[in-house]
């Protein structure tokens, strides 16, 4: 098997050209997933810029985008509900009070987990279909998994680690963190699960990479390399 690093060295040297990209394909896609207290959305907005600049200096003129937050915007907007409530929904908090309101309501008023999770998927698939964006969470990999021209990671790291990130940060006691790092990995196991029906992360990521272990510039570096060696840039 080839060595991807050495393959990329190649390429920048200009000894290997960028694979062909196909007219009309969904992509490129990025997407990130992580366990609490890794900061996804720090390093997906740091690569947008990159790959970017990248893009403009090769002359594609690409931008890049990344999105998070607007995956429960948009749904929200599609659903009329407020995003508050689409993502209290969809991490599963509150579930008893929501399942007795839907015993009052129909669907026209309180749209049901399948819709609601449908709903989210379908915009994260446009978004990936149109191309150069870098998804943060909501199971992206699993959505995206079909488009050909697209790369999932996973940022993790041990759980005392992120405890302490998340204590730090939120002003509260390593304990409580790690209570709550605990709490935030279930719900969005729970809605990774819908999409991923049970089976193992290495059907859906590409790499894993240890927070604890690599620093921001690291991953972004990593990451780069794989968008280059795959042609996105």
């Amino acid at each position: 098997m080839d060595n991807l690093f050495l393959k990329y060295m190649g390429a920048r040297e200009g000894k290997q050209e960028k694979p062909p990209k196909k007219i009309g394909t969904p992509g490129p896609v990025i997407t990130i997933s992580r366990e609490y207290g890794c900061h996804g959305k720090r390093i997906a907005e740091k690569l947008s810029e990159i790959l970017t600049a990248k893009s403009y200096a090769s002359g594609e003129n690409k931008e890049w985008r990344w999105i998070s937050k607007e995956i429960l915007e948009q749904s929200a907007k599609e659903l009329k509900l407020s995003t508050t409530l689409v993502k209290q929904l969809s991490d599963y908090k509150h579930s008893s009070f929501f399942k007795d309101l839907a015993l009052f309501f129909s669907e026209d008023f309180y749209p049901g987990n399948a819709t609601i999770k449908n709903t989210i998927a379908k915009y994260i698939y446009d978004e990936a279909e149109q191309g150069y964006v870098i998804i943060v969470g909501r199971a992206g990999e699993a959505i995206t998994k079909s488009i050909e021209r697209s790369f999932h990671v996973k940022l993790e790291a041990p759980l005392s680690w992120r405890a302490k990130v998340v204590a730090d940060e939120e002003h509260m006691s390593e304990n409580e963190a790690k209570k709550e790092c605990t709490v935030q990995d279930k719900r969005r196991a729970q809605f990774r699960d819908y999409f991923e029906k049970g089976r193992m992360d290495v059907d859906f990521f590409d790499a894993k990479l240890n927070c604890k272990a690599l620093s921001d510039d690291e991953i972004l570096e990593l990451l780069v390399i794989i968008a280059e060696t795959r042609g996105f840039v």
